[in-house]
C-alpha cells in the first residue's frame, strides 16, 4: 500500500504525499523580491514589455501588476486572487492578497503582502499628445449642415471609442466642412472610407513631405472626404417629381420616385450636386373620401385640397412636403 513520504498517512495522496503534508508544505504562489512599476501618471497607463496597457485609474494599475507580478507554482488549475489595496504615498502602495487554486484536486490557499513602488513617466500616446503630434488631416466638406453634423459626429464617436493612442489634436469648422488632426495614418484612411460607404460621395488623398527620420521620408496624408448635400431617407425634388434616397453606394445614389409608378432608380451623386431637398413629411388631414377622391387639408396653407388617389391604393396615411408654393402629397 502506497503512504506518505513525509509521516506515513495512508491514501488520499497527491504526488505521494498526504493531504495533511500537502497543506502544510505546499506554497502556491509567491512574489518576487522587488515590485516596481511605471505608470503614466498623466493617463494611469501601465508599461509593460513592448506597449503600454491602459487603465481608468491608478489603484486598477496598480492591482493589475500585482496579480501579473504573482508567480504561481507549477500544476495547479482555477487560481485566483483577492486584493485589497492601501496607498501609503503618491508612489508607493501596500497590497494584500489572498490566492486560491486547485492542486491535484485540492483546494489550496496562500496569503501574499508587497509593497509596489511607481515610477512615474509619460507614455508615448500624452507625450504625442501633449507635442500636438498628427500623421493625417482629414477634410469633410458637403454643403448640408445635417450631412456634415452626422458625419462629424460619427468621426467624434470613432475617436471615442478607439484606444488612447489614436486622437485628435485638433479640430475644428474649416470653410465648407469640418477638419481633424488626427494621429493615425491607417486610422484616418479607414474612416475616410467609412464615411464614403455609409454617407456617399469620394476620398482624395495626397501627402506632404514633413521631414526625414532614419533615411526615410515622412509624410503627412490629408485625406478630403467630400460628402453629398443629402442622406439616406431624405427627400429630393427633381423635375418637378419627388423622390426619396434610399441608399447611398460611395458615388452612386438610389432614388424611389415616390408616386405611381413608384420606379426606382440609380444616379451618379455628382449629378445632383445642387439638388432641391424637402424638409421632412408632416402629416395630413383626411377630411373627406370616396372612392379615389379626397378631400385634404393642406398643412402649410390650411386649405381644402382636392385630390386622386393612386390606382388601388389601400394605405392608411398621407404625408405632404412643401417646396416653394407649391405641397405635395405622399400616399403611403
Amino acid at each position: 500500500m502506497d503512504i506518505c513520504l513525509k509521516c506515513g498517512a495512508e491514501p488520499p495522496l497527491i504526488s505521494q504525499i498526504c493531504h495533511k503534508c500537502v497543506r502544510e508544505t505546499v506554497v502556491i504562489s509567491r512574489l518576487p523580491d522587488v515590485l516596481r512599476m511605471i505608470d503614466c501618471k498623466s493617463c494611469y497607463s501601465l508599461k509593460i514589455p513592448g506597449t503600454w496597457l491602459e487603465f481608468d485609474d491608478l489603484e486598477s494599475a496598480v492591482s493589475h501588476f500585482f496579480e501579473s507580478s504573482i508567480i504561481w507554482k507549477e500544476d495547479l488549475s482555477q487560481q485566483k486572487t483577492t486584493q485589497t489595496l492601501e496607498q501609503l504615498d503618491p508612489a508607493k502602495f501596500r497590497v494584500k492578497a489572498k490566492t486560491n487554486a486547485n492542486y491535484g484536486g485540492l483546494s489550496l490557499e496562500s496569503n501574499l503582502e508587497g509593497v509596489v513602488e511607481i515610477k512615474y513617466q509619460v507614455c508615448q500616446t500624452c507625450s504625442r499628445h501633449a507635442g500636438g503630434y498628427y500623421e493625417a488631416i482629414l477634410q469633410i466638406r458637403t454643403k448640408q449642415k445635417s450631412v456634415l453634423d452626422a458625419a462629424v459626429e460619427k468621426v467624434f464617436k470613432d475617436i471615442d471609442s478607439s484606444p488612447s493612442e489614436f486622437f485628435s489634436t485638433e479640430n475644428g469648422p474649416a470653410k465648407g466642412g469640418f477638419d481633424f488632426q488626427l494621429s493615425s495614418t491607417e486610422r484616418a484612411r479607414s474612416l475616410a472610407r467609412e464615411l464614403m460607404i455609409q454617407f456617399g460621395g469620394h476620398v482624395n488623398e495626397t501627402n506632404t513631405l514633413v521631414g526625414r527620420k532614419d533615411g526615410r521620408d515622412l509624410l503627412r496624408h490629408t485625406f478630403g472626404v467630400r460628402l453629398p448635400s443629402f442622406l439616406v431617407g431624405d427627400y429630393l425634388l427633381i423635375q418637378e417629381k419627388v423622390y426619396k434616397v434610399t441608399r447611398l453606394d460611395r458615388r452612386k445614389a438610389k432614388l424611389r420616385l415616390m408616386e405611381a409608378p413608384y420606379t426606382k432608380k440609380m444616379v451618379e451623386i455628382d449629378t445632383l450636386r445642387t439638388p432641391n431637398i424637402l424638409e421632412k413629411p408632416v402629416e395630413v388631414q383626411i377630411i373627406s373620401s370616396r372612392n379615389d377622391q379626397f378631400l385634404l387639408l393642406d398643412p402649410y396653407t390650411h386649405q381644402t385640397v382636392e385630390a386622386v388617389s393612386p390606382s388601388n391604393w389601400e394605405g392608411e396615411t398621407i404625408q405632404a412636403l412643401r417646396f416653394g408654393n407649391e405641397t405635395f402629397f405622399l400616399w403611403n
